[in-house]
This record gives structure tokens, C-alpha cells and sequence, in this order.
């Protein structure tokens, strides 16, 4: 049997099967479906549209302006943990600048 004989056969075997013309629009709605069972998807969609808030120009350009001038403050606020160079090196040589004593030590 060659090959174009195969092919009528298998043709005549089966007959052509047409679905139902809700079909493709019933599959996409159960593979969606399944998409969202579980905390997961979920999860995703919450923060999908949480962030989605941001996408928003008036709510983007708040979001810009409170950020840049947080960022301003921190920038502009002194830090007082680590002192200067001079005071750093003056401590570092004075004995009487250690701001730790031992009660012990006399």
C-alpha cells in the first residue's frame, strides 16, 4: 500500500467532525478559569491592581514628587553618628577625649 492509498483510507475512516461553534470560546474561558484557583493568582491579581493605582498620572506624579522630596530631606538632614575628621582625629590622639571610661583605671 503506498502512500496515497493510505491517505484515502484514513480520509474514508474518519469523517470530519465539526465542533461546536462555541468551542475555542468555551476552552479560553476554562483555561482562565484555572488560572485563578488558588492564593497565588490571587495574590497576583491583588497586586496587579494595587500597582495598577500607581500607572495612574496623578497618582505617578504624587508618588514622584513625595518621593524625590523624601529623598531631599534625608539628603539634607545632618548626620550626627560619625563626627568630622578634625574631632575624629583629636579624639583618636587626646586621652582626655574618650568619651568611655573604666571606673577601674585610676
Amino acid at each position: 500500500m503506498n502512500d496515497a492509498q493510505l491517505d484515502q483510507l484514513l480520509k474514508d475512516a474518519c469523517p470530519p467532525v465539526a465542533p461546536p461553534q462555541d468551542f475555542q470560546r468555551d476552552v479560553w474561558l476554562r483555561i482562565a478559569a484555572t488560572e485563578t484557583i488558588g492564593w497565588k493568582p490571587r495574590v497576583a491579581l491583588i497586586l496587579e491592581r494595587f500597582l495598577g493605582v500607581f500607572t495612574l498620572p496623578p497618582v505617578a506624579v504624587a508618588t514622584c514628587t513625595a518621593m524625590v522630596a523624601l529623598g531631599a530631606w534625608c539628603g539634607l538632614q545632618p548626620d550626627h553618628s560619625t563626627p568630622s575628621g578634625d574631632v575624629a582625629y583629636i579624639q583618636s590622639v587626646s586621652p582626655f577625649a574618650h568619651h568611655r571610661r573604666k571606673k577601674d583605671s585610676w
